[in-house]
């Protein structure tokens, strides 16, 4: 501790105690809108809408995917956009970034008169969380204190539960009010307008010369990507790239298989959103729950209850308990390994959270781009049940895969 009760950030600069604590509040008020709009609405609301967008504009089961492999392309452009600049421009512009393409993003969908204008909204939208998450990480690095890192990040990034729940409940009130499906869109669009402002009023800007890594690379010689080889880094990107696919095939095509299968609930599809972004919450408690058994057993767990959501929704579509359990063990396994991708790549390149964050969600992005056109497929020739079993034998391959044993953030001060 400094004299007059000042402490330390992750680089030195002396920083008040209320500083760090203000700082800690907004980074993680902020991002948990943002989240919440691009890993809600913006990237999951296509697949909320399979059903109304396959019955208005003809799609097959086959195009619904190859749309939401398109989704993840422009997810994963974004993330290679943000590789590139977050160390030149901050995290401040890229997120701006992130609200601008949900904003056109989504109002594309909303007054799209054909299949190729909701196609490019649904790929400008699903560029949105490329830009806004991994940003937080180079925030939360140099503006929060360290022992508060692992629990502001989750907070961030369970941003995405109140975005997939309130996305449910929008479509269910459109539905129930005899609303069309562009309705609830546009409701879509003043929440991204709103988390873009939020966002603009609270993001602290970063320290002085945060944003610049010149110390990383010698005068007169390009940056290098031999960093990313290190130990610790291929099983995260093997689980990473696994979890990409089988989510993205998830959330393109879960609406349209309970609808599909007549669940004896009416509105099927909106509420199993709401009930696996009320279920994501558990996300929130990745941080405690690595500081107190470690990252290998979070692990494990995660991948037990994405596969078990994955596959009871393949087996039995029909049944309203099994797609309820399906709901709550998917959206928790969901959020737990949204938010464990965060604190696992912050542990494995500790001194560049943010491409080492994005390095993971590139390997998660290119899985993404696969897996919806590929499940899709089978399921076009075998059944979407098939093919979501499928999904869940894939992610529980993951589970003799071993994290680190030590914790990512320790108590420096």
């Amino acid at each position: 501790m400094d004299a007059g009760g000042r402490g330390r950030n992750p680089n030195g600069d002396s920083l008040n105690e209320a500083g760090p604590v203000k700082s800690e509040l907004r980074v993680g008020l902020a991002g948990f809108a943002a989240t919440a709009v691009a890993y809600g609405p913006a990237r999951t609301g296509y697949g909320l809408f399979a059903p109304d967008f396959r019955e208005e504009f003809g799609l097959s089961i086959g195009a619904v995917g190859v749309i939401g492999s398109g989704l993840q392309a422009g997810f994963l452009f974004a993330l290679l956009a943000t590789a590139l600049l977050v160390a030149r421009l901050g995290p401040r512009l890229l997120v701006a970034a992130g609200g601008t393409s949900a904003t056109v993003g989504m109002l594309l969908v909303a007054v799209s008169p054909n299949a190729a204008t909701l196609a490019s909204g649904v790929i400008v939208a699903g560029m949105t969380a490329g830009f806004c998450w991994s940003p937080y990480n180079d925030l939360a690095r140099h503006t929060v204190r360290v022992r508060s890192q692992a629990r502001v990040l989750s907070v961030v990034s369970t941003g995405t539960t109140l975005g997939i729940a309130t996305s449910g409940l929008v479509a269910l009130a459109a539905v129930v009010g005899g609303l069309p499906w562009r309705a609830a869109w546009l409701v879509f669009v003043a929440g991204a307008i709103l988390s873009a402002g939020l966002n603009a009023l609270l993001l602290p800007r970063m320290p002085d010369g945060a944003t610049t890594r010149e110390r990383d690379v010698a005068p007169g010689r390009r940056p290098s990507v031999g960093w990313l080889s290190r130990a610790g880094s291929a099983p995260l990107f093997v689980v990473a790239s696994s979890f990409g696919a089988v989510n993205a095939f998830y959330w393109s095509f879960n609406a349209d298989l309970v609808s599909s299968a007549g669940a004896p609930l009416p509105n099927a599809g909106p509420t199993l959103y709401a009930v696996l972004g009320v279920a994501g919450f558990a996300g929130l408690l990745t941080g405690d729950l690595v500081d107190r058994v470690g990252l290998g057993p979070t692990l494990r767990l995660t991948l037990l209850c994405l596969g078990a959501g994955a596959g009871l929704l393949g087996v039995l579509p029909g049944s309203l308990v099994a797609v309820g359990a399906s709901a709550v063990l998917y959206g928790t396994g969901v959020m737990l390994m949204s938010a464990l991708l965060s604190v696992w790549s912050s542990a494995v390149f500790d001194e560049r959270p943010s491409e080492g964050f994005t390095a993971a969600l590139i390997f998660f992005g290119v899985g993404g781009v696969v897996g919806p056109a590929a499940l899709g497929a089978l399921g076009s020739a075998f059944g979407l049940g098939t093919a979501f079993a499928v999904a869940a034998a894939l992610i529980l391959l993951n589970l003799p895969v071993r994290a680190p044993k030590d914790r990512p953030n320790e108590d420096s001060r």
